[in-house]
């Protein structure tokens, strides 16, 4: 800030300076006087004149007035934006940002900004969700994203703070953070204010498991547990691990995992795996459906029957994909 501050104020002082040296030339003036009469017409306050002014001072004083009357006022416009933007540019933002979480919904909350947060917004925000994200404290890297996502600065344990960040509207939250115990009053708090919303929560602990679910998570991930199965699966299963990352590297590969919630009013209710053609229309494989109380059933064959609220989880090409969901149901 100090360094932008002496770029805006040089060229102010350059522009007085030349005023002084071009009076005490032309005019024979004292510095002071001729200071003072570069003050007040840079300024037009009107006041007259200290001496009577020749042709050639006269003249000077246009040629001043011209070309630095507009160039004294940017440059004070920007010292005061230097010192006032600090205070007032935040405030501005803030309460544009406080307007913006009044109006969401079905949006995502990501409580806890480290590197699991930072990773699950990403991916979100790529797939064109809606992001919320509620961290303790400012810091470099979340400041770098408020264009992409809306924060709220808080202790996401509290009520009010989720409560800014539209929890009541909200589809799913993901606690992120470092604290187990914070995880679990996070859980806790969130479930109490919206009892159907989707919790995802972190632990390490197996104690830490029990207490989250408990406490309403939905489901609950160990990052250090994925990340070592994921090692022990290359190291045991190669190929099928090379399979997996070809099936996820959407950008580069096309073919990705999805799954299709069979709601109500879906044309697919009532129909049979055969009699939908979805693998013979689409090129799609159906390779699970979750039912709605929780059982999963895996490679479902040609007559199991679709039901409302199923979700049926298949891998195909993208495009492929895509022309499933226009047919059958509007993409999350």
């Amino acid at each position: 800030m100090f360094y932008q501050l002496i770029k805006t104020i040089l060229p102010l002082l350059l522009i007085v300076f030349v005023g002084i040296i071009g009076f005490h030339t032309i005019e024979g003036w004292t510095l002071f006087d001729s200071l003072y009469m570069t003050v007040i017409s840079l300024t037009t306050v009107g006041f007259s004149e200290t001496h009577p002014l020749s042709l050639a001072g006269k003249s000077f004083t246009m040629l001043l007035i011209i070309t630095g009357v507009g160039s004294f006022a940017y440059i004070i416009r920007n010292i005061s934006l230097q010192f006032l933007q600090p205070f007032f540019g935040t405030t501005i933002r803030e309460r544009k940002m406080e307007q913006m979480l009044k109006k969401i919904k079905d949006h995502y909350i990501i409580c806890g900004y480290g590197r699991i947060g930072q990773d699950v917004s990403l991916n979100l925000h790529k797939e064109g969700l809606p992001v919320v994200i509620v961290d303790k404290s400012s810091h470099e890297e979340l400041e770098a994203r408020t264009s992409d996502f809306l924060v709220v600065y808080g202790d996401a344990s509290h009520e009010d703070v989720l409560i800014r960040a539209g929890i009541k509207s909200a589809k799913g939250l993901v606690s992120a953070v470092t604290s187990e115990a914070e995880n679990v009053f996070i859980t806790m708090t969130a479930r109490d204010l919206n009892p159907s919303l989707f919790i995802i929560s972190r632990f390490e602990e197996i104690a830490t498991k029990k207490k989250l679910l408990r406490a309403g998570a939905n489901k609950v991930v160990n990052p250090y547990q994925i990340g070592s199965e994921k090692i022990s699966h290359i190291i045991l299963k190669p190929t099928i691990s090379k399979i997996l990352d070809f099936a996820h590297q959407r950008g580069q590969f096309a073919l990705n995992i999805d799954e299709l919630e069979i709601k109500p009013n879906n044309p697919l209710i009532g129909q049979s795996v055969r009699q939908c053609r979805i693998r013979d229309e689409h090129n799609i494989i159906i390779i699970a459906i979750e039912k709605s109380e929780g059982q999963i059933i895996t490679n479902p064959g040609p007559n199991y029957i679709f039901e409302v609220d199923d979700r049926v989880v298949m891998i195909a090409n993208v495009p492929e994909l895509d022309a499933l969901f226009s047919k059958y149901q509007t993409r999350r």
